[in-house]
């Protein structure tokens, strides 16, 4: 008997320290820290979302601290932030080039499917298609405007490609008063296909109307018409089943790469990758809120008619302005033309474009 009301009070003493715990753990106290959450291929708000209350609870906004430190204290936010990266032969222009270069290639170099990519490109690079025509079909189809027009645009895919919505898919675009720069089926095309990837070319209307100059600018063309033509055959993409925002990269060299990055920073939330050679003057005013998709921004510091500081002023802008630190805002700056340097430019961007919108080699 003895034994039982020791062992009872023991029990007791047992429970009531117990429920003193649990009492303890409901108290106000510090709160646990939510762990970083930010879903790739999840679609982010948009600056204007931002501007109405939607909040992007961004982790660690990816800044790059060079370019961070580019606007002086007090500057005015009309001004053209970025305008000594024009000095392209400045020590202080070719630093940040050396700077930016090094992040680039270490990003890529990570990438498992570039040393394939860039194996099948050399193979593939000044040889004719062959029996590629067996396996890769290309669709000639036309997509409509916002304003009703019919447009041309070139679909290059698999002949056994599911029309699931679901395949990584590349537009690149071309004015419409110029033929298409060359046969589709090309080896960047041809490779992108091998691994499953679906490739658009679309004509664009380009722009003729004259918009507002920037201070210190001069006016410069409006492509609202290009871009509105752009989002329509992206749509058109999508609605066909091709893909989706998150495996529909924008891409293009020339007016199509200046294309490219003017739509990524005006729609941001229609790309899952970006793989630019810069863009005009009005499109470089972006705000600080938007989540970009992954860019990479590939240029020359002698590139034909296309000014280098227009990738360079884009990439600043991106980089300072980004709040989803999962997507890179990348540059690569290369010294100019001939083969060798095209086969790595092509590697590259295929390379990019195969981490961000989910396609693999085959096999």
């Amino acid at each position: 008997m003895v034994r039982y009301r020791r062992f009872r009070r023991i029990f007791l003493a047992a429970g009531a320290a117990g429920l003193l715990a649990g009492c303890a753990a409901v108290l106000p106290g510090p709160q646990t820290p939510v762990p970083d959450k930010e879903p790739l291929g999840e679609q982010q708000p948009t600056a204007t979302q931002v501007g109405v209350g939607a909040n992007p609870t961004p982790s660690r906004p990816r800044m790059n601290p060079f370019v961070a430190q580019v606007r002086p204290p007090g500057a005015r936010g009309g001004a053209n932030t970025y305008a000594w990266l024009e000095n392209v032969h400045s020590e202080r222009t070719q630093h940040w080039i050396l700077i930016e270069n090094q992040s680039t290639a270490k990003a890529l170099d990570g990438i498992p499917q570039r040393e394939w990519i860039r194996g099948r490109l050399a193979h593939l690079q000044g040889a004719s298609p062959g029996g590629a025509s067996n396996d890769v079909i290309v669709d000639r189809t036309l997509y409509l405007a916002a304003d009703g027009t019919r447009l041309p645009m070139e679909i290059a895919h698999r002949r056994d490609a599911p029309r699931d919505g679901n395949q990584p898919a590349l537009l690149s675009v071309y004015r419409g008063a110029r033929k298409a720069d060359g046969p589709v089926l090309r080896p960047l095309v041809l490779v992108w296909i091998e691994m499953g990837g679906v490739y658009a070319r679309a004509q664009v209307r380009d722009g003729v109307n004259t918009a507002p100059a920037l201070p210190g600018a001069g006016a410069s063309p409006d492509r609202s018409n290009a871009l509105s033509d752009l989002y329509a055959a992206a749509q058109s993409l999508i609605d066909q089943r091709y893909t989706r925002r998150a495996r529909l990269g924008i891409y293009g060299r020339g007016f199509g790469g200046l294309m490219a990055g003017a739509a990524v920073t005006q729609r941001p939330d229609f790309f899952g990758a970006a793989l630019s050679t810069g863009t005009w003057a009005q499109y470089r005013q972006v705000s600080s809120g938007s989540c970009f998709p992954p860019t990479l921004i590939v240029t020359a510091e002698h590139d034909g008619t296309i000014r280098p500081w227009r990738g360079y002023e884009l990439a600043a802008a991106l980089q300072a302005a980004q709040v989803c630190g999962r997507h890179p805002i990348l540059i690569r700056v290369d010294g100019g033309e001939g083969p060798q340097v095209q086969l790595e430019r092509a590697t590259d961007a295929l390379a990019f474009a195969a981490k961000w919108l989910g396609a693999q080699p085959p096999g």
